[in-house]
């Protein structure tokens, strides 16, 4: 039997599908220990970099819906659904969602 799909990750999925970006992670690659990658309850997606910061913005302007919206060049960023102003580093070429 097929195991489910996590819901926070349908959920991200859907989120980012309208947008033209891939995903380049989810649970699996490099993430510091605590990620929620490895709970499945985050995705990195890449794509043209005025997509990745439209997909940010709107990120940003929901900061309740997520856990983590990282994404360097937007100078803001979510942790524990809260906004706050500053960069966490090593986003800059994707834009990293948690739920």
């Amino acid at each position: 039997m097929a195991r489910a799909e996590p819901v926070p990750l349908t959920w991200l999925f859907n989120f980012v599908k309208p947008f033209a970006v891939r995903v380049t992670s989810t649970s699996g690659g490099a993430h510091v220990p605590s990620s929620f990658h490895y709970e499945h309850r985050a995705i990195d997606v890449a794509g043209p970099p005025a997509v990745m910061r439209q997909l940010a913005r709107i990120a940003l302007q929901n900061p309740h819906q997520f856990r983590e919206v990282f994404h360097d060049p937007m100078h803001e960023y979510v942790k524990n659904g809260v906004k706050r102003r500053g960069q966490v580093g090593g986003h800059n070429d994707h834009v990293h969602l948690a739920r």
